[in-house]
């Protein structure tokens, strides 16, 4: 991660490797009025808005200055059901000390700021998610080169903020993938604005299709560019893979039914609730969490990556969005505890990440053995990788904070399960053993873990049960030092109620739960290779074993549900290797969606995946990364065996 390279001149931040500023000190406010809000309509627009959101895309965020005044005007001047969604690009962000400084020259803006600013991470590279003002703005900071995420962006931009350094310090930034791109987001009456009256940058956006006008500038700019797109139907939207394109979710009642009263299942729920859904929850067991959701303790971790993969993006991306979440549900930490955590090199992959993984001192540091010793609390005498922000995780506290939150508008049934779901009359019947309709739906969500194999419409996907053993051991005067979580071939939990939790076994296809003693002995084991003598046989005082729902590739299963046989007939030749754009559309089942897969670390990959899924199922914008949505797309194990013609 490579963050901006500021100096300090009288108060305002300058760049040398642009050799410019990042706004006016003088005037920075009414620069962006004059150039962003006033030639983008926006006061008028967001008064007369009747759709349920509205889209804005900037290159460069900077400071963040054109998003906090856009904010202001959008709480003033919005309706309180509709959403601002502000996607911006930024390649070398702020740290979290510079943009405060940055902001506090504006003291009318300090409400605003400090929304932000509680929230604001920016340690990785890729799409990072932030929910603001009780959901009345969604922020997407696309942390990275333009040239790069642009093109892994998906919504329908209202209006662009043009805002990179100038054309003749950055040209980067005004590249012609920048102008395919903003076409290909753009529909009829999107708006633009930008600072610049480059005559190159004029012409560029008039070949893709923006009536552009050069307007009078602010302060010592004399004149200014602005424009509206004039293409009726633009078709450049068209995905590269047409067989990952989400397909508009139809009629909306504001109902929605899950099968499933785990994390992945709950936490869909809380990110409809939040949209104005009414939620019906359906769970086979007695009660939430009954799998490795109810394990009594978890540890909150990213998983890292030396490539650069979707894999690796939606984990990090994932694992700073649940710290976001979990702060917004319980900020006094009663259900979580940011302790920190501490990754041990207990594999070749992990040592390499050690040595060579990026340096970031609100995402991770790499220790020295002294130093491992210091934050941990106990003599470990490794190097190792410490997670700053890192979080124990209560998982039925969470539950039961999330369901608790959501009221009235959330409705569980236990002790109910389905066998078999049908579609007829644009329903969804949902069928016990007897084969007989005990509910039905228009959008239904199978969050039902590694069980949604066992409907029909969910054959093709890649899954597996893996079981899962913890225990329990008393504390002693030893282990009561641990102050973080610690992985390894296990983990380990600090003392909490005089007790430690770790684990876990890791069994693929055993979905039993009974309690096996030689797994306990494994997994005391796995303690005693790092702690020699810390526990004994006679310490365990508890177990408790669960099924996990785990991938070929270890990534969830998330969003659209798709018609098996009709993409066999509209790919079967896809090993040919012909053009994309000769391909249509996915066909989707009407209504249903998954979200599964979450494995081992869940806690870590749910939050994410249900805003992704709750998205997808408003027909919001997406706040993740197209090739982060590919990745974790329901379909992609089907279609990788018609690319390899295993179909």
């Amino acid at each position: 991660m490579k963050y901006a390279n500021l100096r300090w001149r009288d108060g305002q931040p300058y760049n040398p490797d642009f050799d410019d500023v990042y706004f006016s000190i003088d005037n920075g406010i009414e620069e962006t009025e004059h150039v962003f809000i006033y030639h983008n309509q926006l006061p008028q627009r967001f008064i007369q808005r009747e759709k349920a959101h509205f889209v804005i895309a900037e290159t460069g965020f900077g400071s963040g200055l054109n998003f906090l005044v856009t904010v202001r005007h959008w709480l003033k001047l919005s309706e309180p059901s509709q959403v601002l969604h502000f996607f911006s690009v930024e390649n070398s962000p702020f740290t979290i000390d510079d943009l405060i400084q940055a902001q506090n020259l504006w003291p009318e803006l300090s409400d605003i700021a400090r929304q932000l600013q509680q929230q604001y991470s920016a340690a990785s590279y890729g799409f990072h998610s932030f929910d603001l003002f009780q959901g009345r703005v969604k922020l997407v900071l696309m942390i990275g080169d333009v040239n790069v995420m642009l093109p892994q962006m998906q919504a329908k931009v209202d209006a662009w903020f043009l805002d990179g350094f100038a054309p003749g310090c950055n040209a980067d930034m005004w590249s012609e993938t920048v102008f395919s791109h903003i076409k290909r987001l753009s529909s009829e009456n999107t708006t633009f604005s930008t600072y610049t009256a480059a005559g190159f940058v004029r012409r560029g956006l008039i070949d893709v299709g923006f009536d552009v006008s050069k307007v009078a500038g602010t302060g010592n700019k004399r004149h200014m560019l602005i424009g509206r797109y004039n293409i009726k139907d633009n078709m450049t939207h068209k995905s590269i893979q047409p067989w990952y394109e989400n397909t508009p979710a139809g009629p909306d009642n504001k109902k929605v039914t899950i099968i499933g009263a785990g994390l992945a299942g709950i936490s869909s729920a809380w990110a409809l609730v939040k949209r104005g859904y009414q939620v019906e929850v359906i769970e086979a067991g007695s009660h939430s969490g009954a799998q490795a959701s109810g394990n009594p303790q978890g540890i909150l971790m990213p998983r890292l990556s030396l490539q650069d993969s979707a894999e690796a993006e939606f984990y990090t991306s994932a694992y700073f969005y649940a710290l976001r979440c979990l702060q917004l549900l319980d900020e006094k930490q009663n259900c979580w505890k940011q302790t920190g955590g501490i990754q041990l090199p207990c594999s070749e992959r992990i040592k390499k990440q050690i040595e060579n993984y990026p340096q970031d001192a609100s995402f991770v540091q790499a220790l020295d053995a002294k130093m491992t010793n210091q934050v941990s609390g106990v003599e470990i005498d490794k190097q190792a990788h410490y997670f700053p922000q890192a979080a124990c995780v209560f998982p039925k506290k969470i539950l039961q904070k999330m369901i608790d939150e959501m009221g009235n508008a959330l409705r569980i049934t236990y002790n109910t399960k389905v066998e078999s779901i049908d579609y007829k009359n644009q329903q969804w019947y949902l069928n016990n053993a007897e084969n007989e309709v005990i509910h039905q739906a228009s959008c239904l969500i199978l969050a039902n873990a590694w069980q949604v194999k066992q409907f029909k419409q969910l054959e093709h996907i890649e899954l597996q049960p893996a079981r899962g053993q913890i225990n329990l051991y008393k504390s002693n005067q030893q282990s009561s030092k641990l102050k973080v979580p610690l992985s390894f071939d296990a983990y380990l939990m600090p003392e909490s109620n005089e007790q430690h939790v770790s684990g876990a076994s890791f069994v693929v296809n055993d979905s039993n739960t009974e309690v096996r003693t030689e797994e306990s002995q494994r997994n005391l084991h796995d303690i005693n290779r790092w702690f020699t003598g810390w526990f004994t046989e006679g310490d365990i005082c508890g177990a408790r074993a669960s099924v996990r729902a785990v991938t070929s590739d270890r990534v969830p299963v998330v969003g659209q549900v798709i018609d098996k046989q009709q993409a066999i007939r509209d790919y079967a030749d896809l090993h040919k290797g012909k053009p994309s754009y000769q391909y249509p559309l996915a066909k989707v089942l009407s209504g249903l969606y998954v979200n599964t897969g979450h494995g081992a670390r869940g806690f870590t990959s749910a939050f994410l995946s249900s805003e992704l899924l709750a998205a997808m199922i408003c027909d919001q914008p997406l706040p993740v990364s197209n090739r982060v949505g590919y990745a974790l797309h329901s379909s992609r194990f089907l279609i990788r065996s018609l690319k390899k013609r295993r179909v």
